[in-house]
């Protein structure tokens, strides 16, 4: 199971005059985060009152970087933004740059790492900065349910009621980034279908994060 090693993130603290300051912005405090998991992690930052961090490596999703740090640094970008951290990273996509609407409901990154075409960079950055909101994909769970509600293709909402003991553990193991191998190959195909589950070298990872933080007005989930 993919796990974080401890990080030492760049933080700005709840109320912090200069996280009104941009660009110029600098930070505050470091924090050492000591939890060994994405979720974990988020919780401690959240609860010493974190509310911005800037990670210190991108989110590279062409593999150079392995599978496992694709699969934490994911976890983790979608844990903070659950939370309702603000989060400075930057994403490379590669040969596939529309893949990133199927993780626009995370934190738009502060930059779209693309050496063949910076303006079509430019314009995915720009265009997920302006549509992202919190809760925009997101997951609950129930007494023998999962339910997730999408709005990441746009305005349309797109709701999935998971039921089947299959889907609940796939979701269980998923959530937490697991071989692609430990998910029965078809319901995997079908969650990966669905832009549900991400797939990185042998391993795979749930997309949608826990709902924490109701946006407003309600009606936009």
């Amino acid at each position: 199971m993919p796990t974080t090693t401890p990080l030492t993130l760049t933080t700005w603290r709840d109320h912090d005059e200069e996280v009104l300051q941009l660009p110029a912005m600098r930070p505050r405090a470091t924090v050492v985060a000591e939890s060994a998991t994405p979720a974990g992690t988020a919780a401690e930052l959240y609860g010493k009152g974190v509310r911005r961090v800037a990670l210190d490596r991108p989110a590279d999703l062409t593999g150079a970087t392995g599978a496992q740090a694709i699969v934490s640094t994911m976890l983790l970008v979608g844990e903070l933004t659950s939370w309702g951290i603000v989060v400075d990273w930057d994403v490379a996509f590669g040969a596939d740059p529309e893949i990133w609407r199927s993780f626009n409901h995370l934190h738009p990154p502060r930059q779209v790492l693309d050496t063949e075409d910076a303006k079509e960079a430019e314009d995915i950055r720009q265009e997920w900065r302006s549509t992202f909101y919190v809760g925009k994909c997101v997951y609950r769970r129930g007494p023998g349910f999962v339910q997730v509600r999408d709005r990441r293709a746009g305005g349309s909402l797109a709701r999935y009621t998971l039921d089947d003991p299959a889907y609940l553990e796939a979701v269980d193991r998923l959530a937490h980034g697991c071989p692609a191998d430990a998910v029965a190959p078809d319901v995997l195909d079908h969650l990966v279908g669905e832009s549900l589950a991400g797939r990185a070298g042998r391993l795979a990872w749930w997309l949608p994060y826990r709902v924490r933080r109701w946006p407003w007005p309600s009606f936009a989930v």
